[in-house]
Parts: C-alpha cells; structure tokens; sequence
C-alpha cells in the first residue's frame, strides 16, 4: 500500500496536491477538518484515516461542484493512487450488506437499467439517487430504509409503465379506427399514418414507449379525419382534380382523392424529407363557412377529443404543480370548456406554457432549498454515522432535481436537519457540562482534603476519598458525593463541636442539590453566606433545610410530569417503555430515601425517544402521502387528508396515532382489489356480447372496436395496474358498456326485421347485392331531389330515393324501386300485427351495406349506404322526420 507520494511528500500532502486542482483552497479547509474531526495530525494521518476523509468529507465537497456519480468516479481514482485496490472498495461498498439486500440492490439496479429510456420520468432519477446512496454508504443506518424506499418507487415505475402502456393500446386502436375511416383517401399521408402506426406496434410489443410517434400519428390521423369528415374529399369525377399526393408518384391503380372546394390551393410539391414524408408537407385550410352544421359539429368533436388527450397527458406530466392557485383555476376553466364540447385550440398550448413556467420555478425553488440544506448539513460537527442517513437522502433528493422532477421530502428533511443542529447544539452544551463538572470535581476533591485532612486514617473519610478520586464521575455521582460530604462533616462536626465544618457541611448540602431555576437565585445567595461566614449556624441550617424541601417538591413534580408523559407515550406507540421506566423508579426510591436526583438525564432520554419516534413517523407519513397520491378517485383523498391531520399533530410536538391510517390503507387495497376482480368480470362480460353483436356493422360498432381491443389488452394487464390504470379502464368499460347497449339495440332491431318479414319478398332486393361487383352501368336517371333529401348527400350514402307505388319520385336506386316498395308493404303489415302501431324504420344488414327504409305515410324513403354510416344516419332521420314526413 502506497502511504506516501513521490519524491518524499506525506500521505497528507498528496492529498492536498491531488485535490487542489478541483477543490482550490478549500481543499486544505476540508482536510484540516477531516484530520481535526478524526483527533489526529497532518504527520500522523494513515491510509484508512485518508479514506475515511475522502469518502465523507471531500465526497460531500465534491458534490458541490459535480454530479454525484462524478464525484464517486474521483473519489476511487484517488482510492487508487493512494494504494487503495479497486477491489477493496467494490467490497466496501456492498460489505455492509447482507445477502438478501445484496439481491434486493441488484433488482434495484437492474430496474433502473430498465427504466433509463425515461429520462424525464422524475421517479427514474430518484431510483437512481437510492441506488447510488445505497452502492456509497451500505453501512449506514438509513440502509435499510433506501432499499425499502427504492423497491416502492420500483413499483410505482412498473405500475406508470403498465398505464401507460395500456393507454398506448388504446393509441393504436384508435389509431387503426382513424386509418379505416381515411384509407380510401389514399396517398403520401395515408401511407405515412400506416408507417407510424407500425413502428408504434413494434415498439409496444416489446414493452416500450413511443411516445413522440404516437403524438405524430395522432396529429395526422386529426387532421385527415377532419378532411374527410368535411367532405371535402369526394370519389373521383370526370372534372379536373387537384390531387393530394405531393411526394409519392400516384399509382394509376390507386383511387385518386380530390378537392372539390376551388378555394383550396394545391399544396407545392416538396423534396422527399429524410423519412420520406414531411409533415408540412400537405397543409390544408378548410372553408367552414361552406361546411355544413353536422359537418362543423363532427370537426369539433375531433378536436375536443384531442384536446381532452392532450390535457390529460399535460396534467400527469406536470402533477406537482397543478394545486397552484394560478395553475388550478386556469385548469378548471379548460375542464369546463371540454366539458361543454368547445375546443381549446390556443388556449391548451397557453396552458402548457403556463404548466411549464410553473414547474421551472418549482424546480428551482426546490433546488434553492437543496443547496441551502446541503450548505447547513456541511457545516455540522457531528460524527459521520449521524450524518450519513441526511446526506444519503439529500442525495436522492438532487438526483430527482436532476432529472426534473421536484422533491417531496425537501421539507421531512430540513425538519431533520434541525434535529441534527439540536443535537450538535446539545453536544456543545453537554462539553461544556462536563468541563464545568470537571472544574466541580476539581474544586470539591481540594475542599475535601482541606476540610478532612484532620481526620485522615477513619475508615469512612477514607472510603470517601478513595470514592472522590475515581475517574468519569458523572453529575449523578458528583451529587451524590457532595451529599455524602455533608453528612461525613456534619457527624464530624458533632463529634468536635466545630462551626466550621458545620458550615462546610451545609455548603455541600447546597452544592449537592440538582440545577432547578426557581432555587438557583436562593442557593447562589446562601452559598455566599456560607462561604463569607455571614449569619447565624442555626439561620443557616434553617435557610438550607427549607431549600432542601424546596428541591425535594420540585423534583418530585418534574417526576410526576415525567411519568404522565410516559404513560400517555405508552397509550399512543402501544408498547411498554420500561427503559424510562426503570429509572424513573430509581429517582423516585432516592427521593424517598434523602438524596435528591437530579431528572435532567432522564427527561433528556425522554425527549431523545420522542425525537426518534418523530422522524420514524414522519418517515412513514412520506410513505404513506405518495400511496394518497397513487390512491386518488378510490379513495386516496381521505388517505392524504388523515396523513395531512397527523402530519399537523407531529409539527405541533404530538404524536399522532396512525390506527386510522393503518386500517383505512388496508381498506384501500381491499377495494383496488375488488375493482381489479370485478373489472375483469364485466371485461369478459362485454367482449362475450361484442362478439355476438359485431355482426350489425354500423357505426356503432366501428366506435366499438378500439374501445374492445383496449380493453382486451387491459385485462392481460389488470394484475400489473396500479389504481390509476384501473380507473382508466373503467371510464372505458363504462363507454364501452354504454356503446354495447346500443349496439345490442341495433342488432335486436335488425334480427326482428330479418325474421319477421318474408323471405321470398326480400329475394329480388337482396340478388341485388350478392354479386361481387359495384351497382351495374350506366346509373339510372336521378330525379330532382328536395332540400331535405340532399342533406343524405354524404360521402359513403351509394343511393338516395323516395318511392311511392312502386315508382321512384326522387333521387335514384340501383334496383327496382317495385322491390323496395314490396318491403314497405310488408313492414307497414308487420308492425300493425305487432303493435298496431305505423313502423317508423327498418334496417337490412348485409355483408359490406346497410340498407335503410323509413315509411313516410304515401311515401317511403330508401337509403343505401356502408355499415359505418349506419348511426349517423339514424340520427340524420330523426332530425329530418318533420321536413320527410312533409314530403
């Protein structure tokens, strides 16, 4: 081992070469104060001395002026060119460890390995501020609380991970359902939305986030949807088209999408991007003064859709700011606009500037707070062992900071620190004590001798002596030896008749009593007299004799002060304290015997217990917040009010009783439990009767399917989910379910028709559509149409027409109208043998059609169109009954 540098220089002056290039002059300040604090001298300084000073002062030091990785990676550099193997350290630094939290850090460590793709996940740099806290100090008392904390915040990242993981499922079945409705639009930004959706599917099979490219799609997908919702976009026609594709060469198999509004300019053909698509590429402009009312409706509701994602998406990225006044009440007013079904537009961007401005101040408020921390704890003169646990979390506390994410704890741990700086302040004035007690003892061994001198050879003067002579007297025993002199004296007195050792004897009877403010004024007087020989011997002993009664009621009190305080700490922590109790009998039995003890020490313990059960509570209430928090909307609030109340009782010096919270927790898990088991009951329940009813098609059942496919994902998932992923599935499930009762609706409504009406009556209709190929050329001659019957005019609606005695009056059918108007006969008999009530619509599912027929008293309506119009246009019919039934 190498003890000393080159050309002569002491391990102490290597030192302070070695760390004057990064620390300057406050490298000789720290290495004076490490050889101070370890009672040595530069000359004398060892190789185990040295790196105790590296490892705990000039680590901490270094963490001032570099991350704590960094200053780690220094430190073992010094390590090494100090003699110090490599190895040893790594043995160090897992030493003190035992097996099982050996395997609990590598678990620790192989989760951070597995989270670091989320750098800006705040719970990532706080796992890996236990980890490096706990690979720095295994040996510390906080050891066993950083594991513990770091398997908790393991499964928080494991269960954000699973939620958010379910809502990417969510993602990319929504995102499948956009790319269904927009596909036949074609082109560079069809074939860009299903590149992106790919590399989303690939990256979620492996359990990964693709966060950037599921914004990316989502975007895209808006935009196009709001194109074809629209109507802008139109099958090709024989008049001139402008095309969308820009950057890909049209395929002439490929249907071409146009814009038939002329207000919108071509977009300009740019160079291929990087990927193959530039998102700027396409930037259309809609004309909604020429949309229609249900046109602009379908846009807003799009936009509010991604608006609502995208606010929920901002509120769990910027949680720790959101109870801000400014932050809240902004919040409440955009919940209040998407509740009402407005858009947010730049509203939501605003919002995001403001949550981000409100996290930096957080942030460097937060880090503020830190480095005056770290700067108090720097300063302390305390042993390393008790300062250890406070660095330890102060460091996690800066990785979090580090990696954006606002320590919670900041506040627990000044609390703490104030702990520590009662207790250097304590040790100050306990040195003190002792050096007054030292002087005490100094003064009354030299009096004794004195005063006893005459009598030397007396089996009891000797036996006095020889006990004032021992070394580490305590106050205790300095008092009760003060006792004993006086009352040596004062029998020694009465055998010689000498005033003067009478006056001695009642000046140690007075030294003798315990330090009590009420009496210091009247002790520090007849110690004066006595020593100034002032007043009569009888005046004397009174004075002193009632002073003595005085002491006696005074401790006595302060005793039964000190037991009541036991007892009710017994009540609250439930357990029997007889290490105070011990020696509370002890004082109390020398009480009844003449000595008065002095219970300093003992309310001291007293406190010191009450300190350490503070911050062991204030610990667990830390522990017991963050659950509150993952808790919310299953009851979590009531959990984070109780730990709120309790946390008052610890600040105003009670110790709260945590029964409640205790027994309220555990109902908590009970009900996340029954909400898993029962979510994965009404989970089968739902997919049992989708698969049973998908049959219908329409557009019910199109809104349907992602809500199905994220909801089968959920339930493999449901063990893995913390209460926020299960709340998440249940506002599915409940639109789910309430989506599946009107589908079922749609599927009773189509079965009773099928089944009612005659089969031979519907052959002709229905030969129409067996054929594989589209409605036969060329099309029938459309009649003129009312306003009411251009509303159906929309993309997807093959024929509209008005049929009246088998003959078409308006519009145009790709089959014999004399078919149709069979059905309507039939349908106007089967709802009169039925109810006795007029049939106000049917609807024929077939394989890729619906067809629709509203009975309009002389008349009938005939809609043909595809199955995912099928809601919208029910909802059409019912707007327009008045103005068709006026036809």
């Amino acid at each position: 081992m190498v003890l000393t540098g080159g050309q002569g220089l002491s391990l102490y002056q290597t030192l302070s070469k070695s760390l004057e290039p990064v620390l300057g002059d406050r490298a000789r300040v720290v290495l004076e104060e490490g050889v101070r604090r370890l009672g040595t001298s530069p000359d004398k300084l060892d190789a185990s001395e040295a790196e105790t000073i590296l490892k705990r002062l000039v680590y901490r030091e270094l963490q001032a002026k570099m991350s704590p990785s960094a200053a780690r990676s220094h430190i073992e550099e010094l390590l090494k060119t100090l003699g110090l193997s490599g190895e040893k350290t790594a043995k160090a630094a897992t030493g003190g460890l035992s097996a099982h939290a050996q395997g609990v850090l590598a678990e620790l460590e192989a989760g951070l390995k597995r989270f670091s793709l989320y750098l800006d996940w705040p719970e990532v740099g706080r796992l890996r501020g236990l980890v490096n806290a706990i690979r720095q100090d295994p040996e510390a008392a906080a050891a066993r609380t950083l594991l513990r904390e770091g398997q908790e915040v393991l499964a928080q990242l494991e269960e954000k991970l699973q939620a958010a993981l379910l809502r990417q499922t969510r993602d990319i079945a929504e995102l499948e359902m956009s790319l269904s409705r927009v596909q036949s639009v074609g082109g560079a930004k069809v074939r860009r939305l299903e590149n992106l959706i790919r590399i989303i599917q690939e990256a979620h099979a492996q359990e990964t986030l693709a966060t950037a490219e599921v914004e990316r799609a989502r975007a895209l997908a808006a935009d196009m949807r709001k194109l074809v919702e629209s109507s802008v976009v139109q099958n090709p026609t024989g008049e001139a088209a402008i095309t969308l594709d820009t950057i890909e060469e049209i395929v002439p198999t490929e249907p071409q999408v146009v814009l038939k509004d002329p207000t919108i300019e071509a977009p300009v053909v740019l160079e291929e991007a990087s990927d193959g698509f530039d998102d700027e590429a396409l930037v259309i402009d809609l004309d909604f003064e020429a949309l229609t009312s249900e046109q602009l409706s379908r846009i807003r509701e799009i936009d509010v859709a991604e608006d609502a994602r995208r606010l929920e998406s901002l509120k769990e990225r910027y949680m720790a700011v959101l109870n801000q006044p400014s932050v809240a009440d902004e919040l409440a007013e955009l919940e209040a606009e998407l509740a009402a079904g407005n858009p947010l537009g730049e509203r939501l961007d605003a919002f995001a500037e403001l949550l981000k401005a409100a996290q930096q101040e957080a942030l460097t408020e937060a880090r503020v707070r830190y480095e005056w921390l770290a700067d108090r704890l720097g300063r302390l003169e305390l042993p390393s062992e008790r300062t250890a646990p406070l660095q330890a979390r102060l460091m996690v506390a800066l990785e979090t900071l580090q990696a954006g994410g606002i320590p919670q704890e900041l506040a627990e741990l000044e609390r703490n620190l104030e702990s520590l700086e009662a207790e250097e302040k304590a040790n100050r004035e306990n040195q003190a004590r002792r050096a007054r007690l030292e002087a005490a003892l100094a003064t009354l061994r030299t009096e004794a001798e004195h005063a006893l001198s005459p009598f030397r050879g007396r089996a009891q003067v000797e036996s006095f002596l020889t006990a004032l002579a021992a070394p580490d007297i305590s106050e205790a025993a300095l008092s009760t030896l003060r006792q004993e002199l006086s009352d040596l004296l004062s029998q020694l007195a009465r055998e010689r008749e000498e005033e003067s050792l009478k006056r001695m004897g009642l000046r140690a009877s007075v030294q003798a009593l315990p330090s009590l403010e009420p009496l210091e004024a009247d002790k520090k007087h007849l110690l004066q007299q006595l020593e100034q020989g002032l007043g009569s011997l009888a005046e004397l002993e009174a004075a002193v004799q009632a002073l003595v009664e005085r002491a006696r009621g005074l401790v006595l009190s302060r005793l039964e002060a000190l037991e009541a305080r036991i007892q009710h700490l017994e009540r609250v922590l439930k357990e029997s304290l007889i290490e105070l109790k011990k020696p509370l009998q002890a004082n109390r039995e020398a009480l009844a015997q003449g000595r008065i003890a002095d219970p300093s020490p003992l309310e001291q313990a007293l406190d010191d217990l009450v300190a350490a059960r503070r911050a062991s509570i204030a610990e667990e209430l830390s522990r017991y917040e963050a659950v509150a928090r993952s808790m919310k909307g299953l009851g979590g609030e009531e959990l984070e009010a109780k730990v709120a109340q309790a946390r008052t009782h610890l600040q105003a010096g009670e110790l709260p009783d945590l029964s409640e919270i205790h027994m309220l927790l555990g109902r908590l898990r009970r009900a996340q439990e029954t909400l898993r088991a029962d979510l994965g009951a009404r989970i089968g329940a739902l997919l049992e009767a989708y698969a049973v009813h998908k049959g219908v098609g329409g557009e019910t059942a199109l809104r349907l399917k992602p809500l199905c496919d994220f909801l089968q994902s959920a339930a493999e998932r449901l063990p893995r989910l913390g209460v926020s992923g299960l709340l998440e599935v249940r506002r599915a499930l409940e639109e789910a379910e309430r989506l599946e009762a009107q589908l079922a609706q749609e599927y009773e409504a189509a079965q009773s028709v099928l089944q009612e009406l005659k089969g031979a009556d519907l052959e002709s209709l229905l030969d129409v559509f067996e054929a594989p190929s589209p409605p036969p050329s060329p099309q029938p001659a459309t009649l003129p149409e009312p306003e009411a019957l251009r509303q159906f005019r929309i993309r997807g609606v093959e024929a509209v027409a008005l049929v009246e005695g088998g003959q078409v009056v308006a519009g145009g059918l790709p089959f014999a109208p004399r078919s149709a108007q069979v059905v309507f006969d039939d349908l106007i008999n089967l709802a009169n043998e039925l109810s006795g009530q007029p049939a106000r619509l049917s609807v024929i599912s077939l394989p890729q059609w619906v067809l629709v027929l509203v009975p309009l008293k002389q008349k009938g309506l005939v809609i043909l169109a595809e199955k995912a119009l099928l809601s919208r246009l029910l909802a059409l019919i019912e707007r327009q009954r008045d103005a068709l039934e006026a036809l």
